[in-house]
């Protein structure tokens, strides 16, 4: 199981990049990325499996890893098209 610092890493990176841009990463670089050891690999495809159903994160098999620019037939991950609001969003509320 991921640390709560670890699950708020993995948000941060994937929640945050350039407007307009999709940083995507094989499940090994995005560990790398957020400082998760190897052997925890099974631990984070489980919390991007649950990011997914919840809308924070998008998958796809196959493609470019653009943290190493290397082809991949594995899990490729992304966040949303645009960065995260730091509040998650009840669904109570009315837009403004």
């Amino acid at each position: 199981m991921l640390s709560r610092a670890q699950e708020a890493r993995v948000r941060d990176v994937l929640a945050n990049h350039p407007r307009g841009t999709i940083q995507t990463y094989c499940l090994e670089h995005l560990a790398a990325a957020v400082k998760i050891p190897p052997g925890h690999l099974a631990d984070l495809a489980v919390f991007v499996r649950s990011l997914r159903e919840h809308g924070a994160c998008q998958t796809r098999y196959g493609g470019t890893c653009d943290a190493d620019a290397h082809e991949t037939e594995r899990v490729l991950i992304w966040g949303p098209p645009t960065p995260m609001s730091a509040e998650p969003n009840t669904g109570g509320g009315h837009a403004a």
